[in-house]
């Protein structure tokens, strides 16, 4: 039934597609129009019977039969006599197109739909059918109708005359519709016209139903022109034939089928949303990229889903952009149904409506991991070693630009080494590149695990490093890193099962003493390195050949040492320290001698500095109070001993946190008890943290220690702090014994520790006693123990006993 008054139109929509079926009701209500969508044909007969409707939208497939029998059903119902049936189908589909007219539809809609023309193109066949409606009520009231739509209406014979047209007040050139032949009055169809239809005209006459068919028809050859027509049949030589120009709609159609097969072909991902940013469609790519079906992601809001991986300012103003301008572009992170997050580049447009208000909003983006892989790459081989990965040249010298803008201003200094391999190319030459390759990225690796986390290595080239070193305490320090990246070098490498060995020959410049600018050091470091390759290779040169045999001897000395400690090289000494008022032996002093196999004898002067820089001053002391303990139970084996043993402690011994138990199992170990050992401990060892001092000291106490403070008074002594201190013996230091004969103030030094320790219950030892004269004048002060070359110098343990034998 078709409605004549102003309510809104109820359409019927069966389509088995949801999204299809989704999309129709949507636009439709939109646009005003009442909707039951169903998806079969069992649910469009319940709404048929129950529910009156002005047009029905019937697709052609379905569930549970077809459009065309279900079209013919309801057209032979008397509930649907008058009611206008549209089929969907493919844009192609000519065959179902003429069926869908053979069961009596009045018209078709081609998928893909064009949803912004759909309620336009329902709105006419709306009005079409009242036009058609009408006309069986009034012929005049019908002409007045027909001539609101763009449409031409004629009654034409079977020979193509026209018995009468009625022309839409939108056609402007029906002349051109008119074709006389000689003598005849009444108008035919041009010929071209009527060879078109000529067949459909037939058809329709012989009771075949409402025809359709489109044809090409202009009289401007350089125009070309689409045109529509319809025929129904009045009696058996006449028909009603309805012509409409289809030219836009053609192009309109030429053009979705473009776009759409550009959508679909294409690589990027392509999905369009309502204005409310609601997928509404999405091509294949985008399903390949993301891993998303379309059902998965129709409806979704895609600002909700980006807000997950950006700020919610950043779409406020992302949003904000696309309506001022239009369109946006720019990189997104986008997720993946399997939880990936990766890189894309979005290029988004806001598509209008004819009130210029958005409509939808298309985004075309793709995946740029790969590209920004590549940029990144590009970007690190610009600055990098293709080979080690290290930096290169123009890194490196970026790098030391900055060190030494910054060493400047903070008056620091800074080393570079310049590092070449020995004798690499025979390696090249006899075992190929590969296993050179091969070599030169484990040199590479070696030498940047051992730098520390702000150096820089870098490779030239070849067999070229250059290690840059920002703020470098001093050349000791820089020899020492130089000596443990020579080391790492150094240490065996296996290649493909073959075993290599590597030396390095080094060179060292320091900024600012050996240049103050980027090519000057590297200069200059590379000119040393050629000087440690003159010198035979497998060592290191400074720039300055003074600093180098100064470095280079330290570093042998501190060699020296640690072979000292594996080999067995120490030796103790012992000097007695002797009652003065009757010469009695009351104790002995021991101190350490380290007889090198070619320098000799050497001074402690010169070790026991470098012992305490490198930490080997820890073992060194183990050693000491195992070798004392030792000695003290080999004495008492010997029934010799009635005397203490005093043994010097170092800063770094005495603040380890298990020291007095590591110095008791020691001298379990020995077999000797604590009450025969005296420690000597410096002021300055004590004064950083006076309260933890205090603790240990008290510890040692208990344990049956005797504690004595070494060269007293030359440090910043607290007498505040002394009184607490838990100590039995003052050692009076060398320097002021030495000068008391001389100097007044000395001399008065010497009284004030003697009376400062009588008054604390404490005992004095003065050292460097070398005369009688100085004897004597200690005894009287009240120092009553003494030790020096007057009595004996330090012997060792043989040459003590032999000593004691000769003296008690």
């Amino acid at each position: 039934m078709i409605k004549l008054d102003a309510q809104p139109a109820a359409i019927l929509v069966v389509d088995d597609d949801e999204a299809a079926r989704l999309m129709m009701s949507a636009t439709l209500e939109k646009a005003g129009f009442i909707v039951f969508a169903v998806a079969d044909c069992a649910s469009a007969r319940d709404i048929f019977y129950q529910q009156t409707l002005d047009i029905i939208l019937l697709d052609v497939l379905l569930p549970d039969g077809d459009g065309f029998s279900l079209c013919k059903e309801f057209l032979s119902d008397a509930k649907g006599k008058d009611l206008p049936i549209a089929m969907v189908t493919g844009l192609d589909d000519l065959e179902s197109i003429q069926l869908a007219y053979e069961t009596g539809a009045i018209d078709f809609i081609t998928k893909p739909v064009s949803w912004g023309t759909l309620p336009y193109r329902i709105k006419y066949i709306l009005q079409a059918s009242r036009a058609f409606f009408e006309l069986s009520l009034s012929e005049s009231k019908t002409r007045a109708l027909l001539s609101s739509i763009p449409d031409i209406i004629m009654r034409i014979h079977n020979d193509g005359r026209i018995l009468d047209m009625q022309v839409g007040s939108y056609v402007f050139d029906m002349e051109n519709w008119f074709y006389f032949d000689d003598g005849e009055s009444v108008g035919r169809l041009p010929p071209e016209v009527f060879t078109e239809i000529k067949d459909s005209l037939k058809r329709v006459l012989d009771g075949a139903g409402m025809q359709l068919i489109e044809f090409q028809w202009s009289q401007e050859p350089e125009r070309i022109r689409f045109w529509e027509a319809r025929f129904i049949q009045r009696d058996l030589t006449e028909a009603l034939m309805v012509v409409r120009e289809i030219t836009q709609r053609k192009k309109q159609e030429s053009q979705l089928r473009l776009w759409a097969k550009v959508i679909a072909g294409s690589n990027e991902a392509i999905l369009i949303t309502d204005a409310d940013f609601q997928i509404i469609s999405v091509n294949s790519a985008y399903k390949a990229i993301m891993g998303y079906a379309e059902d998965d992601v129709l409806n979704v809001d895609t600002i909700a889903v980006g807000v997950k991986l950006h700020t919610h300012s950043f779409f406020r103003n992302l949003v904000s952009t696309l309506k001022e301008r239009g369109h946006w572009q720019g990189e997104l992170m986008n997720m993946r149904k399997n939880g990936e997050v990766f890189p894309c580049w979005f290029s988004i447009s806001q598509v209008n409506n004819q009130e210029g208000a958005a409509e939808n909003y298309i985004a075309i983006f793709n995946d740029i991991t790969e590209h920004k892989n590549s940029r990144e790459k590009i970007e690190f081989l610009a600055s990098h070693d293709s080979l080690t990965k290290l930096p290169n040249r123009v890194l490196l010298n970026d790098r030391l630009d900055m060190a030494i803008t910054s060493a400047r201003r903070q008056q620091e200094k800074i080393g570079v080494l310049f590092i070449d391999l020995d004798r690499f190319k025979n390696v090249n030459d006899s075992l190929g590149h590969a296993v050179g390759d091969q070599l030169l990225i484990e040199a590479a690796r070696r030498l940047a695990e051992t730098v520390r986390s702000g150096d820089t290595v870098a490779r030239l080239g070849g067999d070229e490093f250059v290690v840059l070193i920002p703020n470098v305490r001093d050349e000791g320090s820089l020899a020492d890193l130089t000596l443990k990246l020579s080391e790492a070098i150094q240490e065996p490498y296996t290649v493909d099962g073959i075993g290599l060995h590597m030396t390095p020959s080094i060179g060292i410049a320091m900024y600012p003493d050996d240049g103050d600018d980027t090519s000057t050091l590297i200069k200059n470091a590379d000119a040393a390195m050629y000087l440690a390759k003159e010198k035979g290779r497998n060592n290191f040169q400074f720039y300055k050949p003074a600093l180098n045999a100064r470095t280079l001897d330290r570093l042998k000395l501190e060699n020296d040492f640690r072979q000292a400690l594996d080999e067995a090289q120490f030796e103790l000494y012992y000097q007695p320290q002797i009652r003065g008022e009757d010469r009695k032996l009351v104790g002995v002093e021991s101190l350490i001698r380290w007889r090198h196999p070619v320098r000799g004898l050497v001074s402690p002067a010169d070790f026991i500095p470098l012992a305490e820089e490198t930490g080997l001053i820890i073992p060194m002391g183990d050693w000491v109070i195992a070798e004392a303990a030792r000695q003290v139970a080999e004495w008492q084996r010997k029934g010799m001993i009635n005397f203490g043993v005093s043994v010097n402690i170092s800063a770094l011994q005495f603040r380890q946190n298990n020291f007095l138990e590591r110095v008791q199992k020691l001298l379990e170990q020995a077999g000797v008890s604590s009450q025969w050992f005296e420690l000597e401990l410096t002021e300055s060892m004590l004064v950083n943290d006076m309260q933890t001092s205090i603790e240990i000291l008290r510890s040692f106490q208990h344990a049956g220690f005797r504690i004595a403070i070494d060269d007293f008074g030359t440090g910043f002594s607290s007498l505040n702090y002394l009184r607490h201190l838990p100590i039995d013996v003052l050692k009076i230091d060398q320097s002021f014994v030495r000068d008391m004969l001389k100097d007044a103030a000395s001399l008065a030094i010497v009284e004030s520790i003697i009376g400062l320790a009588h008054s604390l219950g404490k005992a004095t030892i003065a050292e460097g006693v070398e005369t009688a004269q100085e004897s004597e004048i200690l005894y009287q002060k009240g120092c009553r123990i003494m030790q020096g070359y007057y009595f004996a110098k330090p012997m060792t343990a043989a040459n003590f006993e032999q000593w004691l034998k000769d003296h008690y």
